[in-house]
């Protein structure tokens, strides 16, 4: 019987695909067991990883002096919402229990922005983030709430020397009503306060400085209070001083030539005003508590007229 000339290429067609079909068999076999010793492998990591020596580092913030002003209490506040955000993910090696980790602080308020979580060993996440400043404690209605210097609420638990007096709003709250420290606080009165304070703090008289009060903000603007209680009525906010007004460094003038003249940025007074283009002063009332600085102070304010 005659073999038909075609014959060898339908051979050699059946050889194609038959190779063709067992090396994607083999290649289907490799990525099968790779999933499944990947599996295993990490089953068995987890098993090896104890959940209870899962340890948690951050990153303080540091003060001037090198150490944290963070107090141990909060610390303590924020390692344990760290732990248990990580515990809350069932495989210890994913990277769901970082994600879980970053956004649980996020939502603290001591930190700008979520964190970044990292795995730097078995069982070991450092957490490292810019964390939110104290500013100030503005005080509405009776209460105080702390507020960073990007003007967001912060959480209790750290005092501030500097106090922002009776801010016409509270503080930003969600729709379930609770603090959202996620939103700046609302008002021009508080962002001016602020402003003013991010610029006396860099100078040599700050500690002279325990609040700014904004009661009549809308009527004269900022005033400053001394720690002596003095007041100094200072204004608009630095970046827009009020129509005839003088400019901010003319303000910052008058105070220095005051410290310059008495040491004190309140001359003695119990209210200045420095936001005209001669000072001020309230003569009607005592003097008694500067009584060597106030002649000095009358003598300055005579100088510039």
């Amino acid at each position: 019987m005659a073999r038909s000339k075609d014959e060898p290429k339908t051979w050699d067609r059946v050889i194609t695909y038959a190779s063709a079909a067992a090396l994607v068999l083999l290649l289907a076999g490799i990525v099968l067991g790779l999933s499944l010793g990947r599996r295993a492998l990490e089953q068995r990591a987890g098993n090896i990883i104890d959940p209870g020596t899962l340890e948690v580092h951050f990153s303080w913030p540091q003060g001037a002096g090198g150490g944290t002003w963070l107090p141990a209490s909060c610390r303590e506040d924020i390692e344990r919402l760290a732990y248990s955000a990580a515990h809350s993910a069932p495989d210890p090696l994913s990277a769901d229990q970082l994600r879980a980790v970053g956004q649980s602080l996020s939502q603290t308020g001591w930190f700008a922005g979520v964190p970044t979580v990292v795995r730097t060993g078995a069982g070991h996440i450092e957490v490292r983030g810019a964390w939110r400043i104290p500013a100030a404690n503005v005080v509405h209605r009776g209460s105080k709430y702390l507020i960073s210097w990007d003007g967001k609420p912060m959480p209790p638990g750290v005092e501030s020397v500097y106090s922002i007096l009776d801010a016409a709003n509270g503080p930003p709250r969600n729709s379930a009503g609770e603090r959202d420290y996620s939103r700046p606080w609302s008002g021009e009165d508080v962002a001016g306060a602020l402003e003013l304070l991010a610029r006396i703090v860099d100078q040599p008289w700050a500690a002279q400085v325990r609040a700014i009060d904004i009661r009549e903000f809308a009527a004269q603007g900022l005033v400053i209070v001394t720690d002596s209680g003095s007041r100094i009525v200072w204004g608009g906010r630095p970046s827009r001083p009020r129509v005839g007004e003088v400019t901010t460094a003319q303000k910052f003038e008058h105070l220095r030539q005051l410290v310059q003249d008495t040491r004190r940025i309140d001359a003695g007074y119990p209210l200045i005003y420095v936001n005209s283009e001669r000072m001020q002063f309230d003569i009607s009332a005592s003097r008694g508590r500067f009584e060597a600085a106030a002649p000095r102070a009358s003598q300055a304010a005579a100088d510039e007229n």
